[in-house]
Formats: C-alpha cells, structure tokens, sequence
C-alpha cells in the first residue's frame, strides 16, 4: 500500500531561544573530529570558515563545558579537537535523532489510519 503522506521533521535543540544543536551543528562536530580542523571542516561542509567558528562558538558558550577546544600554531599549523563532552554530546544527540525518527514515523502511520 502507498502511505500518500509523510511527517518531515528535523530535531533542533534550543538554549534560550538560541539554536544549541541541529544535524548541521552535529555534522560539523563530526568533520572537525574527523579532521582535527575546522578550516578542513568548514570546506568540507561547504560553508565558511567564519560561519563554522561562529556555530561553535555560539555552542560552547550555550555548553557547560566546551564541545571544541582550538590548538594553537606548532610545526603542523593549530587545528581543532573535540572534548570527551564533545563527542558524548554527538552520541546523545544522534540518539535522540534516531527516537525523534521513530516516533515521527509513528505519527506518520497513525496520520494514515485517521484518514482512511
């Protein structure tokens, strides 16, 4: 049988009003992982330098602790790592993203049944 509708809906987690973490802030978090940069980060996203160190700003001042934490100079240039809290904040988040999905997927099946 086809579903003729579906729910679309993105989790964004929000401090204040402020935008904490959505799937854009999370991505980034995984490239400069990834990476160790966020210049290398940045490009890879397709986005500016600027924006990427103005998202992680903004989320490590909303964070009780750092996400990221720049190094700085060195024969290799600085980069970017990531904190324990960091990366356990990309786990949680990519959890609730996975529950998030499934009850909206169940919304979705309980929106058919309403209709027809």
């Amino acid at each position: 049988m086809r579903i003729p509708f579906t729910i679309n809906s993105s989790l964004e987690i929000s401090k204040d009003g402020v935008c904490f973490l959505n799937p854009k802030r999370v991505e980034l978090l995984k490239r400069v992982a990834t990476t160790g940069s966020m210049l290398a980060a940045s490009k890879e996203m397709g986005m500016s330098y600027q924006q990427a160190w103005n998202f992680i700003q903004q989320m490590n001042l909303l964070s009780p602790v750092p996400l990221v934490i720049r190094k700085r100079g060195g024969t290799n240039g600085g980069g970017a790592e990531l904190t324990k809290f960091g990366i356990d904040i990309i786990f949680r988040f990519d959890r609730l993203v996975a529950q998030h999905s499934e009850q909206t997927r169940k919304l979705g099946e309980e929106l058919l049944l309403c209709i027809f």
